[in-house]
């Protein structure tokens, strides 16, 4: 296997403002899509080098790491797991022609009533970032073809402690060599 820098990424999860009364909090994910285009099942291993490091919570923030795989079932892949060396997901075991979508993100903990302050109201004041550079590695003759996406949510907590979306964005992001990969 030989190992592929893929793209840059950023996860996030801040106040837009912090400090400021009642501002939305963002919470952005990079999600990639790879579709095993072969006609066997192979390997796949995601690499993320990042700076700050990743952290698995904080206050109200959590690192969540996500598999859809082609049954369309959500799954958690372990965060411990995730955070172990190297950074990543590893050993992804993509059947041929499948397409599985990889998410990495922050988001708030599904909340207790916000703590209402004079200076924040109901925003949160944890905060959680990464960013670096992805790198993807796959099992020898394997072809994938690969997809990036990130993804923005801007909410906020009412004063009675529900969580408001805001408003929400996606954009494609751009891959080194483009969406098809051989390895």
């Amino acid at each position: 296997m030989a190992l592929q820098t893929l793209t840059s990424f950023e996860v996030l999860a801040a106040p837009i403002a912090p400090g400021l009364k009642n501002v939305p909090y963002v919470q952005q994910g990079t999600f990639l899509q790879i579709t095993n285009l072969g006609s066997a099942s192979t390997l796949v291993s995601l690499q993320y080098a990042a700076s700050p490091a990743f952290v698995a919570a904080s206050g109200a923030a959590k690192l969540f790491t996500n598999i859809i795989d082609e049954s369309g079932t959500p799954q958690q892949y372990p965060t411990s797991d995730f955070l172990g060396g190297p950074v990543g997901f590893k050993a992804l075991d993509i059947p041929a022609g499948a397409t599985w979508l990889i998410g990495v993100q922050y988001l708030l903990i599904p909340p207790p009533a916000p703590t209402l302050t004079p200076a924040t109201g109901s925003t949160p004041q944890d905060s959680l970032e990464a960013r670096g550079v992805v790198s993807l590695d796959a099992s020898a003759g394997s072809k994938l073809l690969v997809l990036g996406t990130v993804r923005q949510v801007f909410n906020n907590y009412s004063p009675a402690g529900v969580l408001i979306d805001v408003a929400e964005g996606a954009y494609a992001i751009p891959l080194v060599g483009g969406p098809v990969h051989n390895f």
